[in-house]
Formats: C-alpha cells, structure tokens, sequence
C-alpha cells in the first residue's frame, strides 16, 4: 500500500472539493483502503490557523476546524502523525527554507512516502504528485 503525506494546501483543497483530478485520484484510493494519508501535527496546524485568519473561505469556522479534527480522528485512511526521532533528524538534511515545509517533507522522506503539493520548492526536492 502506497503512503501519501498531505500538505496544507491538499487539505483545504481537499475540504472544499477541489483538489486536481490526481490528487482526488489518490484520496479515493484512500477512500477504498488502497493508499494511506498522513497529516503531520503542522499541517492541521496550518490548516486551523488559515481557517482561524480568514485565510480559508469556510462557512462556518468552528464546524470546518471540528469536521477536520473528527475527520482525521474517525478515519480509516488518514492519520495525523506527529514528528519521530528519526524524522527530526531527516529534517537537518532537508535544504528547503521554510519550517513547515521541511517538516512535512522531513515526514516523507523518513517514511518513505509522496508528497501530495502543489508547491513548487517542495516538487523539486523530493518525489510529490499533484
């Protein structure tokens, strides 16, 4: 079974339905028990903290943030994983500036996984799809 690690911006795709036709191709194929998702802590993180700014046109802020947390905490086919020892120490090797995006690339490599992106520094640093 493949592992797919999502960043923030997947998952508010994801969230609004509208994420590029290979993206949704791997969260179906999560859907059906086929591909694991992971979400590290910062991604949910983000995610609250964009819907929180406004940044994130949602109806309702407190049911998005709450429909996120029980989606990750009764999913079959997501997980929200929080940064191993050996992954911390992946993070050193990463050569990509900005903190969040080193650690869910940091996530990745450790565990051997696709990143599901769109952004363009973490596509030329490790394998990703989108």
């Amino acid at each position: 079974m493949e592992t797919y690690v999502v960043d923030t911006v997947a998952l508010a795709r994801y969230f609004e339905d509208d994420l590029p036709r290979s993206a949704d191709k791997i969260f179906r194929l999560a859907e059906e028990g086929r591909a694991e998702l992971l979400i590290p802590s910062i991604v949910v993180g983000e995610f609250i903290y964009s819907v929180l700014k406004g940044r994130l046109k949602v109806a309702d802020i407190n049911s998005t943030i709450i429909e996120l947390l029980q989606t990750i905490q009764m999913s079959e086919y997501i997980h929200q994983v929080d940064m191993t020892f050996a992954e911390w120490q992946e993070f050193l090797n990463i050569k990509i500036p900005e903190l969040h995006d080193r650690m869910i690339c940091a996530v990745a490599v450790a565990r051997n996984a696709t990143v599901i992106t769109n952004d363009l520094e973490i596509r030329e640093s490790i394998h990703t799809i989108w």
